[in-house]
C-alpha cells in the first residue's frame, strides 16, 4: 500500500510540475494577448447602416 501511495504522490507531483511549466511557458509566449477581455479596433464606416 505504501508503494501505491508513493506512486500516486509521484504522479501528482509530475502532473503539477508539467501544468506549472505549461502555465509559465504560456505566460512568456503570449505577449500580445488581448487585455481587459475585449479588443478595441476602429472600423471604417461603422456609423453607416446598410
Amino acid at each position: 500500500m505504501k508503494g501505491f501511495l508513493k506512486f500516486l504522490g509521484t504522479v501528482a507531483a509530475v502532473f503539477s510540475a508539467v501544468i506549472g511549466a505549461l502555465a509559465v511557458f504560456d505566460k512568456l509566449t503570449q505577449k500580445n494577448r488581448i487585455k481587459d477581455g475585449y479588443l478595441v479596433c476602429e472600423v471604417p464606416d461603422a456609423d453607416k447602416e446598410e
